[in-house]
Formats: C-alpha cells, sequence, structure tokens
C-alpha cells in the first residue's frame, strides 16, 4: 500500500497559525509511513500560507502548500461547481482534516484514488470506512492513518529537529547557570476571551522569580504597554527573542528557547503549540476546546476552565501557581 502512495494533499480546514503548527509533526509520520512522499498541504488561512513565511523553517522539503484554490475554498456551495483543480492535478490519497459534509463533497471532487474524511462518520470516505469522532486534529488524522494502514502508529514518540543555527541563538541568548520558565500571555484573537489578566500572570511570575526563576516571556514586541507593564513590575523578566538576530525571529526560536526552560505557563494560542514542539514541561490554561487543540506529548498538564466551570479571564495567580506546584 505505502508504495503505491506518492502524492498526498492534506487539507487544514483551520487557518490559523497553530491550526498549522499541528500538522508539523504529522509530516515526520506521513513521511515515515509513506517513505517521503510528495506532500501537497491545503489550509483555509486566509492566504498566510503559513509553511511559505513564517513556519518555512519547519516545513520539510517535499512539503508543498497549495495556492491556486479559491479563499474559503469548500466552505462556499459555489465551489461544488466551480473549476478549482488544474490540469493533471491527482493524489493518491487526500487527508480531508474536517466534518462538514459540505465541505468534503466538494474536496472529493479533486481528482484522486484515496479519501480520507471523518464527514458521515467516514462515510463519505472512499474506500468507505467508520470512523469514530475525535475532536482533537492531530489524532484524528493519526486515526485515519492506522484505520488505512492496518496499524498502530505511536504518536508521542515523534519529536521534531530543529536547525542547529536556531539552537546556537538560543544557547547565545541564555544562561545555562540561569533556571528559566517561560510564559505566554496574549492571544492571537483579541475578540476571543483566551487571556489570563496581566496582573495575575505577573503575580504568578513574581511568585518563581523570588524562587531563583528568571522569568522569559514569548510577548511580540508590538504589545508595548504589557511589556512596560511586565518590566516595571518584574526586573529580572527578560525577553530573549526581542533580542535575537533578525534571521533567527520565527517559531523555530522559540522551540529551541523552549527547550531552555524548566517550564512554561501558557494560555491557548500560537506560542502554545510552538512550546508544545520542544521537549519541557507546560502548563496549558484553556478557555474551552482543550479536547481539541492541547499539545500530544509527555509534560503536558492542562487546565480546562470549561470543566472546571471557571471563566479564564477571572483566574488568580493562587490557582496558576497552585495548579503548577501541583504538578511540577
Amino acid at each position: 500500500m505505502q508504495s503505491k502512495i506518492k502524492n498526498i494533499l492534506i487539507i487544514n480546514a483551520g487557518g490559523g497559525i497553530g491550526d498549522a503548527l499541528q500538522f508539523v509533526k504529522l509530516f515526520k509520520i506521513i513521511n515515515k509511513e509513506f517513505s517521503n512522499p510528495n506532500i501537497f498541504y491545503y489550509g483555509n488561512d486566509l492566504n498566510y500560507f503559513w509553511f511559505e513565511n513564517a513556519l518555512k523553517s519547519l516545513k520539510p522539503n517535499n512539503v508543498t502548500t497549495i495556492q491556486h484554490y479559491p479563499l474559503y475554498f469548500g466552505f462556499r456551495f459555489v465551489h461544488f461547481f466551480k473549476k478549482t483543480v488544474r490540469q493533471g492535478e491527482y493524489y493518491d490519497l487526500i487527508i480531508d482534516n474536517q466534518s462538514k459534509i459540505r465541505n468534503s463533497l466538494i474536496y472529493k471532487k479533486i481528482p484522486h484514488k484515496y479519501f480520507l474524511t471523518f464527514a458521515l462518520k467516514g462515510f463519505l470516505s472512499n474506500p468507505i470506512s467508520i470512523f469514530k469522532k475525535i475532536p482533537h486534529t492531530q489524532t484524528r488524522v493519526v486515526s485515519y492513518l492506522e484505520q488505512f494502514l492496518n496499524k498502530k502508529i505511536n504518536f508521542e514518540s515523534f519529536s521534531i529537529e530543529i536547525d542547529n543555527k536556531y539552537i546556537q541563538e538560543a544557547e547565545r541568548l541564555t544562561n545555562k547557570n540561569e533556571r528559566y520558565i517561560g510564559f505566554s500571555i496574549k492571544a492571537g484573537h483579541p475578540t476571543r476571551v483566551k487571556e489570563i489578566k496581566l496582573s495575575e500572570m505577573i503575580k504568578t511570575a513574581q511568585y518563581f522569580a523570588n524562587k531563583g526563576f528568571v522569568p522569559v516571556f514569548f510577548v511580540e514586541e508590538k504589545y508595548t504597554q504589557e511589556i512596560i507593564e511586565i518590566k516595571k513590575n518584574i526586573p529580572t523578566s527578560y525577553f530573549p527573542e526581542h533580542l535575537a538576530k533578525a534571521e533567527f525571529k520565527n517559531p523555530s526560536l522559540v522551540i529551541a528557547l523552549g527547550n531552555k526552560m524548566e517550564f512554561s505557563i501558557t494560555i491557548d494560542n500560537g506560542v502554545m503549540h510552538m512550546l508544545g514542539l520542544s521537549h519541557s514541561k507546560l502548563f496549558c490554561f484553556f478557555q474551552k476546546k482543550s479536547e481539541k487543540f492541547k499539545p500530544i506529548r509527555q509534560g503536558v498538564h492542562i487546565y480546562d476552565c470549561k470543566q472546571k466551570n471557571k471563566k479564564i479571564e477571572l483566574l488568580s495567580s493562587e490557582t496558576l501557581i497552585e495548579f503548577v506546584n501541583k504538578n511540577i
């Protein structure tokens, strides 16, 4: 079976950088299981084309980003009638990582041999397959592949390698004699309630600073007011990304820096997915949908506000500290 699969199309309905980051390890799994096929990736990302831009350093050489499909491809009924594929476009396998029936019917029109989708519980797949409902992006794709290949795949055993130049830059930006903990505090979508109050994050960082840790903040330079507030209240706070050489300022450096942390505290955002690709311990605080987006690896601890019937914006520093200390 594997030897007959050369061209694979992956359809990712999610559009954010975090949605794209979830496919970094999946690329590695697919390359192993199918002996380095040609992988074509389509993300409904408003033409950000993450793997050609911000995530280029994490893209395997055999991955090509599909850029000729129309905006919101599959999410508009008119796409069922429009010609969207190019002359000669054909895939041995299409992996449709979403469950909307309309979308899957549109994607199924792309010329292919095999088509895997959860829509109608797999009845729209070719060949027809029965898939259990799995909300998590990564484990859903792995379940497709396990059934298709009739074998078990140990997802947690897969890790990624980043270019050594990022590891060296992280070495330059850190001191081996210091103990670092990371903080990721800003949500990529300001309209969505995902953030813990900055004052409570600062209190949490102060607590660990008094324990001898250096609080490292993964915060973009554009958040000037937050940075000023953090530096005013935590003199030992550190923003290594701001001091990095320009050519290294991308997610690969965040992963390399993440490996320098003893642990990190993060909300549900793109940086969480970057830190999820590191090896250090991670404490993730979710407002909701942790079952869909949480990092899948050892050393990850999830605080799900929805399950605990709490609101993330009301979490106190005492709650954060208690959760970390209980699992550290």
